[in-house]
């Protein structure tokens, strides 16, 4: 469990520091392209450091909430990857009320967390913040490239080619991981339950 924390822990950094990073280099290359800093300093890395982790943060916030309702928990896509679980074999109705629906799932959540069953759902979850954060941060290097990129023309056009299939790949991303996190959480709990019940002590008559 404690290698579980610390790998999450670790993760959670890194979506935060990395896009932050990125943005801060962005904005230095567009307002500051002469200043250079001395990294070894360790002020200054401590500085950075703290700095483009709490820009991560803020990121991660924004996108969060414009993102709600597109690449996040959506009921239709929770009850999609409950039926294309091939590893639920007793299969139930689920509730067709929304709120009832997701309670359902979160409670799903819970016990697979709570069962640790597979360290792969927080790895899932780490890596899909980590690319909702710089989802961002590639359109800003995209829509500023103009300003601060080579300006050689098929280096240039080659760059903004490059940048937008990774950025179509970044969204894609984001929905199949959304996809496998969903029905990893079922089948998890799923399972959770079934170890359950086999070691639920029964009482003699």
């Amino acid at each position: 469990m404690t290698s579980l924390l610390g790998k999450s822990t670790l993760y959670d950094m890194l979506a935060c520091i990395i896009p932050g990073y990125l943005l801060l280099q962005l904005a230095k290359l567009l307002f500051a392209p002469n200043i250079t800093l001395n990294i070894d300093n360790v002020s200054i890395a401590i500085g950075v450091f703290t700095l483009s982790y709490l820009t991560g943060l803020l990121l991660k916030w924004l996108m969060e909430n414009i993102l709600n309702g597109f690449l996040r928990n959506t009921p239709n896509r929770i009850r999609r990857a409950y039926d294309k679980s091939n590893c639920i074999f007793e299969k139930k109705d689920l509730p067709d009320k929304e709120e009832d629906l997701m309670q359902k799932y979160y409670i799903a959540y819970y016990k697979a967390l709570k069962g640790n069953m597979n360290s792969s759902i927080p790895t899932l979850e780490a890596q899909i913040a980590f690319l909702r954060s710089i989802l961002p941060v590639i359109f800003l290097y995209l829509a500023t490239s103009y300003w601060w990129s080579v300006k050689i023309e098929h280096v240039y056009y080659l760059f903004i080619f490059i940048t937008i299939i990774i950025l179509i790949g970044c969204i894609a991303l984001i929905w199949h991981l959304q996809d496998k996190l969903h029905q990893l959480v079922w089948e998890d709990a799923y399972y959770a339950e079934l170890i359950d019940k086999s070691i639920t002590p029964t009482n003699n008559p």
